[in-house]
C-alpha cells in the first residue's frame, strides 16, 4: 500500500483530531469532585436532578469574586436530602493565561437520605445580601437508592 502526499495530510489532520478529541474527553475534574459526580450547569437550571445517597452532585456556574458576587444558596435546601458540601472557585488555563477574572464556581452537594428537595442558588455580594434582581439558579433534587438496592430481599 502506498501513501502518496494528500493521503499523509489527511492522514495527519484524522490523527489530530482524534488527539484534541481525547484531550477533551480526559478533562480533569476539579479538586474535590469524585468520577461519580453528576454536574450540571447554568442550561440546567429549572430542572430534575437525581441521585444516589452518597453520590456527589457539582454546580458550575460563572462567577468573579473580584467583584465580591459569589453563588450561594438561597432558600433551606433539605439536609435530610441534600447535604452542602463545599465551594470552589477556578478558572481554566486559558482564563489564566488571558488573565480573566471570571472563572467557574463549583457548589458540591452529596445525596443524603432519599427524598426531594429544591435547591436554589442567588448570586450575591455577601454583604450585601439578595436583590430583587439578583441571578437565580434552581434545579429539583431526588435523591434514591438504585433500583436494585430496592429489590434486595
Amino acid at each position: 500500500m502506498t501513501f502518496n502526499r494528500w493521503s499523509m495530510t489527511r492522514m495527519a489532520i484524522l490523527m489530530a483530531g482524534v488527539t484534541l478529541l481525547a484531550g477533551v474527553g480526559c478533562q480533569s475534574l476539579p479538586q474535590g469532585v469524585s468520577q461519580d459526580a453528576v454536574m450540571v450547569g447554568l442550561a440546567d437550571s429549572g430542572k430534575l436532578v437525581r441521585l444516589e445517597p452518597g453520590q456527589q452532585l457539582v454546580v458550575e456556574l460563572d462567577s468573579n469574586p473580584v467583584t465580591g458576587f459569589q453563588w450561594e444558596i438561597n432558600q433551606g435546601v433539605d439536609q435530610n436530602v441534600l447535604l452542602p458540601d463545599g465551594s470552589r472557585f477556578s478558572r481554566s488555563s486559558d482564563q489564566k493565561r488571558m488573565q480573566e477574572e471570571v472563572g467557574s464556581q463549583f457548589l458540591r452537594f452529596r445525596g443524603q437520605q432519599p427524598g426531594r428537595t429544591t435547591l436554589e442558588l442567588v448570586y450575591v455580594q455577601p454583604q450585601v445580601g439578595t436583590l430583587g434582581d439578583s441571578p437565580r439558579y434552581r434545579i429539583e433534587v431526588i435523591v434514591s437508592p438504585r433500583p436494585s438496592e430496592n429489590n434486595a430481599g
